[in-house]
């Protein structure tokens, strides 16, 4: 075996060395101006770089839907759920209208009152 044979099987790739190492995948994603903003913000407060930040994220919306999984149930279902504890019906002939329940024109919600405040 020549020397030059021996040299081509070890030859170590030209440019800086990767800073994970292996096991890591480049991905490229593509952000509007103002969710960048908001990315890199988020990422600087948290004393993360961009793309830790990203996989942060990522991590978490997986986390997320396992959990809604778990649960049988979905954002949609979750997000009513939440606007009808936020807000009461207003009955009218035609259909019902929204209206938070601390508005002053909400219908006032049945449970306990204390004695000696009856209106």
């Amino acid at each position: 075996m020549t020397n030059r044979e021996t040299r081509i099987g070890t030859r170590k790739p030209a440019g800086r060395p990767s800073k994970f190492g292996q096991g890591r995948i480049t991905a490229t994603v593509r952000f509007t101006p103002e969710r960048y903003a908001e990315l890199k913000q988020e990422a600087t407060d948290h004393g993360r770089s961009v793309s830790e930040q990203v996989e942060v994220m990522i991590e978490r919306a997986y986390t997320i839907e396992a959990t809604l999984a778990a649960m049988r149930m979905d954002i949609p279902t979750l997000e009513r759920q939440i606007f009808r504890r936020n807000h009461a019906p207003i009955h009218s002939p035609h259909g019902d209208i929204w209206i938070p329940k601390k508005h002053p024109d909400a219908p006032k919600q049945g449970g306990f009152e204390p004695w000696g405040e009856k209106k």
